[in-house]
Formats: C-alpha cells, sequence, structure tokens
C-alpha cells in the first residue's frame, strides 16, 4: 500500500509583542465600537428629549392660557352670585330687575364651562411609556411630578363641583328658574348660552319672566344656596387653581431653562 506522508508544519511562535499588539487592536476594536453606539444612542435620545419638550411645552402653555380665561369667567360668576343673592335678600320677587334673570343664569346655570380641565396627553406619555428617563434634569422630572399631582388633585375637586351642581343647583334650577328667558336668550338655540350672555350682559328678554313656583320660593334658602356656591368656587381658586398655576409656571420655566424653548 502506498503510504502517504503529510509534511510536518513547524509553526514558529510570535514575540509576545505581537499578541499584545493584536489584543489592543481587538482592545482598541471594540472600545470604539461601545463608545460610537453610545453616542448614537445619547444623541437619539437627546433629540428625543427635544420633541417630547417641546411638544410638552406647546400643551402646559396652552393650557395656562386656557386657565386664565376660566378664572375671568370665575369672577364674572361670582360677581353675578353676589348680585342674586344680595338681590334675593333684600328685593321684590314680584316684579324683576332686568339684571336678576342673567344673575340666575350665571349663578345656576353656568357651570361646566368655568371649570378647568387640563390637557395632560403629553404628561400621561411620560409617566406611562417610560419617556420621562430622557429628561437628565433632576428639577425637570420634579416639576412633572408636581404638575401631575397638582393636576390629580384639580379633576377630583372639579367632581366635588359637579357633585354639588347635581345634588343641589340643578334641582333649584328646575323648580324655579324660567328656561323660557334662556330659550330666548339663546335664539331658541342657534347659540350657547354662554356665549349669548357674553354678547348681551343684560338680556331681559320679550317678555316679562317671574321665578317660577314663587309661593315655594325661600329668600333664605336661595341666599343660602348661592353664598355656599360662592365660598365653593373660591376655595377652588385657592386650593386647587392657584398651585396648579405655580406648578404650571414652574415646568413652563423649567422646560425654557433646558431646552431653550420660547
Amino acid at each position: 500500500m502506498e503510504v502517504h506522508h503529510h509534511p510536518q508544519l513547524n509553526h514558529e511562535k510570535k514575540p509576545w509583542k505581537e499578541y499584545l499588539l493584536e489584543f489592543l487592536m481587538i482592545f482598541l476594536a471594540v472600545t470604539m465600537g461601545f463608545f460610537a453606539e453610545t453616542m448614537r444612542e445619547n444623541t437619539t435620545e437627546k433629540a428625543h428629549a427635544t420633541e417630547l419638550a417641546k411638544s410638552l411645552y406647546r400643551e402646559v402653555y396652552a393650557d395656562s392660557v386656557n386657565m386664565q380665561y376660566r378664572l375671568k369667567l370665575r369672577a364674572a360668576k361670582e360677581q353675578q352670585i353676589n348680585y342674586f343673592r344680595k338681590y334675593v335678600k333684600d328685593s321684590s320677587l314680584v316684579q324683576l330687575s332686568s339684571k336678576f334673570y342673567p344673575a340666575f343664569f350665571w349663578t345656576f346655570a353656568v357651570t361646566s364651562v368655568i371649570q378647568f380641565t387640563p390637557n395632560d396627553g403629553i404628561l400621561n406619555q411620560l409617566r406611562n411609556s417610560g419617556s420621562l428617563r430622557y429628561f437628565k434634569s433632576i428639577e425637570l422630572q420634579n416639576s412633572i411630578s408636581r404638575m401631575n399631582v397638582v393636576i390629580l388633585n384639580l379633576r377630583n375637586r372639579n367632581s366635588q363641583e359637579d357633585a354639588f351642581v347635581e345634588g343641589f343647583s340643578r334641582p333649584f334650577m328646575q323648580k324655579y328658574y324660567d328656561f323660557d328667558w334662556e330659550d330666548e336668550l339663546t335664539r331658541h338655540g342657534k347659540v350657547t348660552g354662554l356665549q349669548a350672555i357674553l354678547e348681551n350682559p343684560q338680556f331681559a328678554g320679550e317678555r316679562p319672566h317671574q321665578i317660577r313656583n314663587i309661593g315655594d320660593f325661600n329668600k333664605g334658602d336661595a341666599e343660602a344656596l348661592a353664598t355656599h356656591y360662592m365660598l365653593l368656587t373660591r376655595i377652588t381658586k385657592l386650593l386647587f387653581y392657584d398651585p396648579y398655576i405655580q406648578a404650571n409656571h414652574h415646568l413652563l420655566q423649567e422646560l425654557r431653562r433646558e431646552y431653550d424653548l420660547e
């Protein structure tokens, strides 16, 4: 049988410096790849954070404008509540002043439209998706957390106001309020009541309007109900709206500082 002999290959040992050089080259390649990936991730996160900050800023700023509008409505409502409660206490309810039904309307019909309801879509996204981690500023994160708390408190307070309206204001209106006056005010449903009363604050109607079920109307009860409602709205502003305004202002400041927003 023919025997095939394999040549013997002699591998010379590399100098240790060559091994060290190969190791260093591999180490540098891995390290540079790691740093490149980290820089790419940081750049992506920074861009994402900037876009989120811009969206959050627009949302919070729009709410700050909306809050000022609701505060103006609440101030107008309080003025009309004061007129209503003083009128039912001191004046004749047979021949009503032309200012009476506008005040009646403001006091008991203008309800949910004076409430501030925040838009917190971006805040919810930050909280639920974990995107809050993109904001590296601890103060900014704290501002967002405070905003979430005051919004929760504010919504709970709105629910309390709604419960008062449904439990007390609505039944009072249904018994004593002349809805024909409001039908005339809104031009039979062509405009909202708020729009109509803002356009024509002293609307009197085409005919004299009276308090329905006047025989059951108790001046003291009506005054107390209106006063209670007025105090309720005042407390809402002091304990819930004012803290929101402060949290809103601070969050806008932090967003401007961190992301140079205007």
